[in-house]
């Protein structure tokens, strides 16, 4: 769709009408939150607010899939015609930020590379990432659970902090204007979420604010006996499911 508007940008005063068989992109459009693809829909309504000023009318129609509807066979044909073996490339488009968000993780996992500025608790903590205590730690937990603790622990995940830096974001600013959305400021700092961190807060008195602690990780102060505390960490990974800015799918 992003593409097409950006083929009509000279029109004025035209009625358009962008037909679509995808309902999830119409929807998007219609209401966009934190989907895959936000690149996309951001120059979408970047493209249809230029239209407008040119007078145009822009409308988006959502059109099930049907064997007998011509536009769609149409649009069939000339999606073939381009993919032929002689066709003319096209210039390359960005990646969604899912795929652009998989892509460097395994990157990083491939060199044993975190990323940097993830907060010095997460840093040691999966340093040790074949000790005992960790393997121990995500063994106990769903792949859902350990899934989203691993993003919380390596700092790639679907922040704005991390996701500037990969070039996926346009800020690494934080919703809320006050900090860049980092995680220690998505699980401790952003007010908006006080009242949902309770049953956090309730799980120590003497570490609230701890990262390590929170994420499964061993501090200085800790004895030989130390165990990650699972039903903090557990906490965590809810808080971050509920608040939906992880990817834990």
């Amino acid at each position: 769709m992003a593409h097409t508007l950006n083929m009509l940008v000279g029109l004025k005063d035209y009625r358009i009408m962008l037909l679509t068989s995808n309902k999830a992109a119409a929807l998007t459009i219609r209401n966009p939150r934190q989907q895959s693809g936000q690149e996309f829909v951001c120059q979408t309504y970047k493209l249809m607010r230029r239209l407008r000023r040119n007078g145009n009318h822009i409308d988006i129609l959502w059109v099930p899939t049907s064997e007998d509807n011509k536009l769609l066979g149409l649009a069939k044909e000339q999606a073939r015609t381009a993919t032929q073996k002689d066709a003319a490339p096209q210039e390359s488009v960005p990646r969604m930020k899912s795929t652009t968000l998989n892509i460097a993780r395994s990157q990083a996992v491939a060199s044993n590379d975190l990323p940097e500025n993830v907060g010095r608790h997460v840093k040691r903590v999966d340093a040790a990432l074949p000790g005992k205590h960790t393997r121990q730690l995500y063994d106990r937990l769903s792949w859902k659970e350990a899934s989203v603790l691993a993003q919380l622990r390596t700092g790639m995940a679907r922040l704005n902090g991390y996701l500037y830096r990969i070039n996926v974001a346009e800020t690494d600013q934080c919703a809320c204007g006050q900090a860049r959305e980092t995680v220690e400021h998505f699980l401790f700092r952003r007010q908006k979420w006080t009242a949902h961190r309770t049953e956090m807060l309730q799980r120590t008195h003497t570490h609230r604010g701890n990262m390590s602690f929170f994420l499964g990780g061993k501090s200085p102060s800790d004895d030989q006996n130390w165990t990650p505390n699972l039903e903090a960490v557990r906490a965590s990974i809810r808080f971050a499911i509920a608040k939906g800015r992880l990817d834990a799918a």
